[in-house]
């Protein structure tokens, strides 16, 4: 049985996409694929503009003046006061600068974007170290309430000295259910780990799950999004180097929750590495097969892939190829787990399954409009089509997802609505080493529906529980199958 996994603390952090899709807009303007080779990015949705009052917490400069929201594209930094000079203001100042210019929104979300530098700048001075100040450019990122804007500190954005993290990880997936951080898969990339699937996690090293939980709590904007921090928090604190051992405490589902410490060993993940611009070394790993026909049914076939990522369209072609020669009638594709990669990967892959034209939404730049556009393919597969979604399934995952289901070609199935993480974004490395993603486009579908913030919420329901994951059994992929047997686009 094969559970969507968390990549790695890094990836998920700072993976998003890129279109390459036909774009209208100015002559000679620069497009974000023309812009892959010096940063990789993407995803995509609306975020609306909101207004508090200038009056209420930090952060809250909600508008200049006014009813109208003004715009700061004629703004000239050089006019504004010079910030208090600390170690930090130097990355600070490129930060907000790069927002200011490159947001595709010139009103910022109706924020007061000079205010906002002279009060969070004014924060550096009170910071004691590198990860505080970090943290201030971050605070100031989220007074924007929208995904894809993070900095990542060079050092990965824990203490310098903290050797938790790595290219290897412990080979469990884990999953916020309910309350608690439970083990959906016991042996990711067939590598068994010596714990049983739904054990309840009690600690990871020397970090128990209640902290990993309210740090979620905090990074999260909306409460959808408190199962994707949780699992990320989960899956940066299971990542280590190879050769080391995580110490994993835990509640055993088959000794009643008895409390159970184990060493369990580091593996480097499975899959095919691939690189795109500052996304390094990406994992990545497409499975297919025929899933077991029930009373006579559907002849289904299964395919889940784990990154959009272009190396990867033959690899799913293959899949595609493979299952139609064994007399797929019926289609699986499950994006659980999967954070996006490259826009454009969804393009090839929508075509394998459009037999007439149409477009999976577009993407408004701050300067020019980009379009989804999809060829038909009159030998693409035309039979019924579900995918699946979870708190995992962010940005291209998103838009593919949204665009599709908007041409009536695909079903969603799930027990929760996908991350809402769906901006198209860039990544650009910082002189001293940081990562800055920071958001350049707003998706909306051919029918105008939007994945930020809401995610794109399921048809067909599942509930989930621990007792299924003890059981071995995966209710969202069930009830997908059951579906089959209804109605189908």
């Amino acid at each position: 049985m094969r559970f969507p996994r968390l990549v790695s603390a890094a990836a998920v952090a700072l993976v998003c996409a890129c279109g390459e899709p036909a774009t209208s807009g100015k002559a000679g303007q620069e497009t974000p694929a023309a812009k892959n080779e010096k940063a990789a990015g993407h995803d995509a949705a609306t975020a609306t503009p909101s207004g508090e009052e200038a009056s209420e917490a930090p952060g809250s400069a909600a508008r200049p003046s006014g009813d109208t929201c003004r715009s700061w594209a004629e703004l000239d930094p050089a006019t504004l006061p010079p910030l208090p000079e600390t170690p930090y203001t130097p990355t600070f100042e490129r930060v907000w600068r790069t927002v200011l210019e490159k947001h595709f929104d010139p009103t910022l979300a109706c924020k007061d974007w000079p205010a906002l530098r002279a009060e969070y700048g004014a924060k550096l001075t009170t910071v004691a170290d590198a990860p505080a100040a970090y943290k201030v450019m971050n605070d100031l990122l989220e007074t924007l309430g929208q995904s894809h804007f993070k900095v990542v500190p060079p050092f990965g954005g824990a203490e310098p000295d903290d050797t938790r993290g790595g290219p290897a990880r412990v080979p469990i997936h884990v999953r916020m259910i309910g309350e608690q951080l439970v083990v959906v898969d016991p042996k990711v990339g067939g590598v068994a780990s010596g714990v049983p699937a739904g054990a309840a996690l009690v600690k990871i090293g020397d970090k128990t799950a209640e902290a990993l939980i309210d740090r979620a709590r905090s990074e999260a904007m909306r409460p959808g999004e408190v199962a994707y921090h949780a699992a990320f928090e989960a899956g940066r604190a299971l990542s280590c180097q190879p050769g080391q051992k995580r110490s994993l405490t835990y509640l055993d589902p088959q000794s009643k929750d008895r409390e159970v410490t184990k060493e369990v060993a580091c593996v480097t993940p499975p899959g095919e590495l691939v690189s795109l611009g500052n996304l390094r070394d990406l994992p990545t790993t497409v499975e297919h097969r025929m899933l077991a026909s029930e009373g006579g049914g559907k002849k289904i076939g299964y395919i889940a892939f784990n990154y959009w990522m272009l190396p990867m369209v033959e690899r799913v072609k293959a899949a595609m190829t493979d299952l139609r020669g064994q007399g797929m009638e019926a289609l699986v594709l499950d994006l659980r787990g999967n954070p996006g990669g490259v826009g454009a990967m969804s393009i090839p892959v929508a075509r394998l399954l459009l037999q007439e034209s149409g477009s999976l939404g577009k993407l408004q730049f701050r300067e020019f409009t980009q379009e989804f556009n999809v060829a038909g393919d009159p030998q693409a597969f035309a039979g019924p089509v579900i995918v699946l979604v979870d708190e995992g399934t962010a940005s291209t995952s998103e838009i593919f997802a949204a665009g599709l289901r908007d041409l009536g070609r695909v079903r969603v199935a799930g027990a929760r609505a996908s991350a809402g993480a769906a901006l198209p974004s860039l990544l650009e490395r910082l002189d001293n080493g940081a990562l800055l993603q920071y958001v350049v486009g707003d998706y909306h579908s051919a029918k105008g529906t939007v994945a930020e913030g809401d995610g794109v919420s399921p048809d067909i329901t599942a509930v989930e529980t621990r007792a299924d994951f003890v059981a071995g059994r995966d209710p969202v992929l069930a009830a997908a199958v059951a579906a089959f047997d209804s109605k189908s686009p």
